[in-house]
């Protein structure tokens, strides 16, 4: 499986695709890749984005929305000179948050951030940047003066503050020493908690002037860069499709990003298009893609999933970002099935619109590659937009009158099924209002599994759901927000689903499990040995499908072959992965032409209960180190989705009766040493 990239290393390959972003001060328009303005050849200037830069147009609701926040928060005369009102013309590039938050991008410069409050539902404006540096100089919105140098973090007391900055929680623009300049956030006491801070060498008078501009306007100022990207993707596609024989088809799912995709297949001579339908996509997706396929000309094959989410959400549980179970059962699995009956003997090419801006593990990828999962590795994937931004992508939509989805007009970043795990809880307001009655059939999925966890339903209405091996730090922040224990959200749901349990005694620290869904037909032998592994330290009981982990490091291959063999659902992609044709049907291995490749155990949607075993197999050692359960306890059981110890194996007394320490007792701990045990005997004394 290809390794995700992380850190430094992950920073370092969002911005191999930051855009070549740049604004004309005369016109008041973003320029893409030109250092003069096609339209009135002045010099622009370069825009600075957080990484990876992937900037988009801001729509009239997002704008109405953000303007009347930014109204209430900042007051008139601010909002007005930073956003200049909301015909102005904004870009929007997101950013890390607590959940949907971008830069405000306006005349060029960043002069603010929005972040949603998912508890409030509404939007909060904070200046930033030259935003902030305007407010302080010019002195108007909520702006204070400290008379000491800014740092980030530092709790500082103004020796100037503005009538309107006073609020607790509000935000204000800062200027300490230096010159320097910053971001806080009101305390109680009438401090400032300093959010972000920068120096400059000395005050600059900035020439801030928001301008309107439409979207066509922009289009037509960089017409000439868009047709340029048009045909250099155009034929790079056609010389890859000259290069390798095979059918291609251009994929369709209702985004931005597939349809700029498939216009440039058109354009290179492909003649099909594919889509799946998982059954839990936005009725808006399904239009976007007919209209898009009618508009370029494209034949559309249709991979129908029926209620494989639904199958899949009852066997291992709502997916979430790292237990990501769907994406193999109904979008992977139907499409294989699909290519297998159009692929007559030869290879597929899919086009998709993979760009590397997305996420740094679609930015390591190449241009051009095998497929993973689908088609044994003979198909290939080719990404002729790899290296547009978002930007680009909706400006060549407008320029060659494309349809675009609807949804990106109501605030949603990225398009997929409706309850997708990546969204944010912005997105589930938005569809809430929508369409309230599939938004209350997926609510009443995720309470019923959250009673069955004995977790709050916090866990279902704040999305928690959306992980379920840890929690990232965003969401630890709202947990505590609630009020409620992040770590016992971290892993309680995923424990449930399994009945894990830790078993103590002196000897180990072992987790028992009963893996869920139906008894498949397939053999525990046959697949372990298509691990290649043996199972040290695991033992298994077929008539319960109950897995025993007494070993710190279980191996993920063993775990995941258990997990096939058990809750197999008849998808089909182990046989579609296997090299060698091993597998006749799902679930039916040939041993004798296995060659333990395991290409089987990680295309399978179930792979992910090796993960969720690992981890509480972890988290069960750890409590037996931090807690001494084995030496104070004896034999014991503890609940890992509840948190309650079981008695069963507690040490008893000589009339048979279970010992239970006294309030300031001292721990029970059975003698190590034979002397101990004497020593004990003869109440402490020595021999």
């Amino acid at each position: 499986m290809p390794r995700r990239p992380r850190g430094e290393e992950a920073l370092r390959l969002l911005r191999l695709y930051t855009p070549r972003l740049r604004w004309c001060p005369i016109c008041g328009a973003p320029v893409l890749g030109r250092e003069t303005c096609p339209r009135c050849g002045s010099r622009t200037l370069e825009v600075k984005l957080v990484p990876p830069g992937d900037a988009k147009p801001a729509w009239e609701k997002e704008k109405k929305e953000t303007w009347s926040a930014a109204v209430e928060q900042l007051g008139r005369e601010a909002a007005e000179r930073l956003l200049g009102g909301p015909t102005a013309f904004w870009l929007l590039n997101p950013v890390q948050a607590l959940d949907a938050a971008h830069e405000i991008l306006v005349d060029g410069h960043t002069v603010a951030q929005r972040h949603y409050d998912p508890l409030e539902r509404q939007w909060r404006i904070r200046p930033d940047r030259v935003g902030a540096e305007i407010l302080v100089e010019e002195e108007t919105g909520p702006y204070a003066i400290v008379d000491e140098p800014l740092r980030p973090s530092a709790a500082v007391t103004p020796a100037r503050i503005s009538s309107d900055a006073r609020t607790p929680g509000a935000y204000v623009a800062v200027k300490g020493k230096g010159p320097s300049y910053g971001v806080a956030r009101v305390l109680e006491r009438g401090q400032l908690r300093v959010l972000k801070a920068w120096r400059r060498n000395r005050p600059i008078k900035w020439r801030h002037r928001p301008r309107s501009l439409s979207i066509d306007e922009a289009v037509e100022i960089n017409r000439t860069w868009l047709e340029e990207r048009e045909r250099e993707a155009a034929e790079w596609l056609r010389e890859t499709l000259a290069r390798h024989s095979g059918r291609p088809l251009a994929g369709l799912s209702g985004g931005k990003d597939s349809t700029a995709a498939a216009a440039i297949a058109a354009r290179a001579s492909v003649e099909e298009a594919y889509t799946v339908d998982t059954g839990v996509e936005h009725p808006e997706s399904r239009e976007t893609v007919e209209k898009a396929a009618e508009k370029l000309g494209l034949r559309l094959h249709v991979a129908e999933a029926g209620n494989a989410f639904w199958q899949g959400t009852r066997t291992y549980g709502p997916p979430a970002r790292d237990y990501r179970w769907c994406t193999r059962l109904v979008k992977l699995a139907p499409l294989s099935r699909l290519f297998r009956r159009l692929r007559s003997g030869s290879r597929i090419i899919m086009v998709t619109g993979q760009r590397g801006a997305e996420s740094p593990q679609r930015a390591a990828a190449p241009r051009l590659a095998q497929s993973g999962t689908i088609g044994r590795g003979r198909d290939l994937v080719a990404s002729p937009i790899q290296r547009w931004s978002s930007l680009e992508v909706f400006l060549y939509l407008r320029l060659r009158r494309l349809p675009v989805n609807p949804l990106y007009m109501e605030g949603y970043e990225r398009i997929g099924c409706y309850m997708c795990p990546a969204s944010h809880l912005y997105e589930f307001h938005v569809f809430e209002k929508r369409r309230p009655q599939l938004w209350a059939q997926w609510l009443t999925v995720l309470k019923a599994y959250a009673r069955k966890a004995s977790l709050p339903e916090a866990w279902a209405t704040y999305g928690f759901w959306r992980w379920r091996l840890s929690l990232p730090s965003e969401a630890r922040q709202l947990a505590r927000r609630l009020g409620l224990n992040p770590e016992k959200l971290a892993s309680a749901a995923i424990a449930a689903q399994l009945h894990a349990s830790a078993e103590y005694s002196p000897r180990a620290t072992c987790l028992a499990a009963t893996l869920p869904g139906p008894r498949a037909p397939s053999s525990l032998r046959d697949w372990l040995r298509a691990a290649g592994q043996p199972p040290r330290g695991i033992a298994f009981d077929e008539d319960t499908m109950s897995i025993r982990i007494c070993t710190p490091s279980p191996p993920r291959p063993v775990l995941a072959a258990a997990a096939a063999a058990w809750t197999c659902l008849r998808c089909g992609l182990c046989a579609e992965a296997c090299p060698e044709e091993a597998i006749t049907a799902p679930g039916r291995i040939e041993a004798e032409r296995c060659t333990s490749c395991r290409a089987c155990i990680y295309a399978c949607p179930s792979s992910v209960l090796a993960d969720a075993l690992a981890k509480l197999a972890r988290e069960a050692l750890r409590h037996a180190q931090q807690t001494g359960i084995p030496r104070s306890h004896g034999r014991s059981r503890r609940s890992l989705h509840s948190g309650r110890s079981s008695d069963k194996h507690k040490p008893r007394n000589n009339q048979g009766q279970r010992r239970h320490r006294g309030k300031d007792s001292a721990p029970h701990r059975p003698p190590r040493t034979r002397k101990e045990a004497r020593r004990s005997r003869k109440g402490g004394q020595e021999d």
